[in-house]
């Protein structure tokens, strides 16, 4: 053989080897088009996705750019050793594509190849490296889910495609240094790992005869072993390679605290999710696109409480129901939906998104839970213990504390408050929310916003017409009471002539923000007072604010820093007072809920270790003197933690509102 670099094309392959590969790769192809025919027959079983995505072309290119930048799979530890083997494998496939390229399409037709010079020595090289990357990542990967304690799956499935992608690179490293052993290039060494594989044989004293036959028999094996694999994919763990890129296109295009309303809700016949069934096509999409890496189990807080709720599995087990279909010859023979997920589960779930942040494969699961509550709150009539009693209050006195309704205004008695007024323009309504008017300790937070607001010299009002928003009750599945008081409250701000809400709750401000727009008279814009205080500083509105020494962690509400991206301003706003600004493991959007969220805050639990008496113990272990928070809801519950742990009877828990209040001049406070 020339020394001349250049990729020779079925080296020694004996005519019959030259045909089974066309043959054979035609087949595996069509194999592979069948299984995804197949599948994308089994997602079209379901309904019609009310919610289809509009500007397809946009989201494939956005879904394409995330498969080669694995931007969102290399968040995790794991995820980057993943994203090393996508990557790996790809430039595998990509050397196999050129390769066929430079032989059936530039030699065959241009009688000319380009894989050969340096150009050849720098595809060597690369695919060599790539090789190795898939098998360290491999090795990593296998070591992680079998060589130590581990909550990711381990069965058979894992097994098989773990061994299969090593035996294709291992056979591949074998067949290119038999072919090096049996010929000696100069350039050998640009294949590093074939050059000593090479070596090693030469080392056994094999002849040129014996190395050919070997090599013959092996590339045998090697491309029945990576034809077989194509073919396989659709039945394997390996079909996430088409199936998560599907699901990643056909998500909504929504806010992510948003939850679609039930349109004309007084001439539905059925609500909600009562059988599998009723999932539409997008959802079965997303079952398959499930890559069971476990992130949604890792930062769910109901499963770090204990309680019935594990994510993975409950996707896991409506996938499993799914692919159940094609063989089941009645519907009698399938798993119902309560069997798959049971009503403890769904009404352990905090809704606080974080699974479906985390999830690659871009799987809304509280939407999902959501849709399925609805089915027993709309349908049966059925609630945990506890938010039966929020739920009739709401409807009865406009709060789920089930407190008079006179009584709400209580909280601003001595403040001189001023109240809206018909035909009187104001900038701000100050909408204080249900917990700042009747709890007692958040009332603090309405007080202390009154504070700044004054001290600011703000145009504002608060509303003597304001009820319970409703979205604890939504979200609990209660849709009907969630539209009712949301009729209530837009026919009420329309009263009124003002430019923007300000919220002190992120619940509220989700609600007001992201889903009372989706109501055709609502039009205002709304902001959180976290960013409203951070832009009264900037301006210079509230001078003279007192700084202190006592070292403080901050406390993300879900609703606020995951589900509407406000992270800087309130940590702005602290670095202004607080001398000290500490971080917790779990802040920003990747917070961990404070386990109020969902209607949690009305669920009457008894577990060992609730979400809030965890999250109170991450905060304390940043070893500061006062946790912040910016919403009544975890003010609340992590004040409750507070009472069942000794140990933190010194620690501080104060909205940004109260730190703000507290730092203003004192004759102005």
């Amino acid at each position: 053989m020339t020394d001349l670099p250049i990729r020779p094309g079925f080296w020694n392959v004996p005519l019959w080897g030259e045909i089974a590969v066309y043959i054979l790769g035609l087949a595996a192809i069509l194999i592979l088009i069948a299984g995804v025919i197949r599948n994308r027959k089994l997602w079209l079983q379901g309904a019609q996705d009310p919610h289809p995505v509009t500007n397809k072309k946009a989201r494939w290119i956005e879904v394409i750019k995330g498969i080669f930048t694995q931007k969102k799979i290399r968040e995790t530890g794991a995820g980057r050793m993943h994203a090393i083997l996508a990557w790996g494998f790809f430039l595998l496939f990509c050397g196999t594509a050129f390769a066929t390229l430079d032989w059936d399409i530039a030699h065959y037709i241009f009688g000319n190849q380009f894989l050969k010079g340096n150009v050849y020595l720098a595809y060597k090289f690369i695919l060599d490296c790539a090789g190795v990357a898939v098998l360290l990542t491999l090795l990593v990967g296998a070591l992680r889910r079998w060589g130590r304690a581990s909550r990711v799956p381990r069965d058979g499935r894992f097994v098989c495609a773990y061994l299969s992608l090593a035996f294709i690179v291992i056979t591949g490293f074998l067949v290119e240094g038999l072919r090096l052993a049996a010929t000696m290039p100069s350039w050998s060494n640009f294949s590093p790992v074939g050059h000593q594989i090479a070596q090693a044989l030469l080392s056994f004293g094999l002849t040129e005869a014996t190395l050919r036959s070997i090599h013959t028999w092996l590339w045998s094996i090697h491309g029945l072993a990576s034809l077989g694999f194509i073919a396989a994919i659709p039945l394997t763990y390996y079909a996430h390679l088409y199936r998560t890129p599907v699901g990643l296109a056909t998500r909504e295009e929504k806010p992510a605290g948003q939850i679609h309303k039930i349109e004309d809700i007084e001439e539905q016949e059925t609500f909600g999710i009562s059988s599998f069934e009723q999932f539409n096509t997008r959802e079965r999409a997303s079952f398959d696109a499930c890559t069971e890496c476990g992130r949604c189990r890792d930062v769910c807080p109901a499963v770090r409480a204990g309680t019935p709720l594990d994510p993975r599995a409950m996707i896991v087990s409506l996938r499993d129901r799914m692919h159940k279909e094609e063989k089941a010859s009645s519907e009698a023979n399938l798993p119902t939906l309560s069997d798959i997920v049971s009503r403890d589960a769904l009404w352990s779930c905090t809704t606080c998104c974080a699974c479906a942040q985390a999830c690659p494969a871009g799987i809304n699961i509280p939407d999902m839970i959501v849709n399925m509550r609805r089915h027993w709150a709309l349908e049966q009539g059925e609630f945990p213990e506890g938010a039966a009693i929020a739920l009739e209050n709401t409807a009865s006195v406009g709060n789920p504390w089930g407190l008079d309704p006179y009584e709400r205004m209580d909280w601003a008695k001595d403040l001189d408050v001023p109240v809206a007024e018909a035909g009187t323009h104001y900038d701000i309504l100050y909408w204080v929310g249900c917990a700042a008017s009747y709890d007692r300790r958040a009332r603090r937070i309405a007080r202390s916003m009154v504070t700044i607001l004054k001290t600011a010299g703000v145009n504002f009002a608060v509303m003597a017409e304001e009820r319970c928003h409703g979205e604890f009750a939504r979200r609990l599945g209660e849709e009907y009471l969630y539209q009712t008081a949301a009729a209530e409250n837009i026919g009420n701000f329309a009263q009124y002539d003002f430019d923007r809400i300000l919220t002190a709750c992120p619940h509220c401000f989700n609600t007001l923000k992201n889903e009372y727009p989706t109501f055709d008279d609502f039009k205002w814009p709304v902001v959180t007072h976290t960013i409203f205080i951070n832009d009264l500083i900037r301006e210079g509105r509230l001078p003279g604010l007192t700084k202190n020494d006592i070292p403080t962690v901050y406390h993300d509400p879900c609703y606020l820093a995951r589900i509407n991206g406000v992270t800087k301003e309130p940590r702005a706003v602290l670095g202004q007072i607080c001398g000290t600004m500490r971080k917790t493991y779990e802040e920003g959007s990747n917070t961990l809920c404070c386990g109020a969220g969902g209607g949690q805050m009305w669920i009457e639990r008894r577990q060992d270790t609730p979400v809030n008496v965890i999250r109170l113990k991450d905060l304390r272990e940043s070893d500061s003197g006062c946790i912040a928070v910016a919403c009544p809801h975890c003010l609340t519950m992590l004040e409750s933690a507070k009472s069942l742990t000794p140990e933190a009877e010194n620690t501080q828990i104060a909205d940004i509102a109260e730190i703000v209040a507290a730092a203003l001049p004192k004759a102005e406070a």
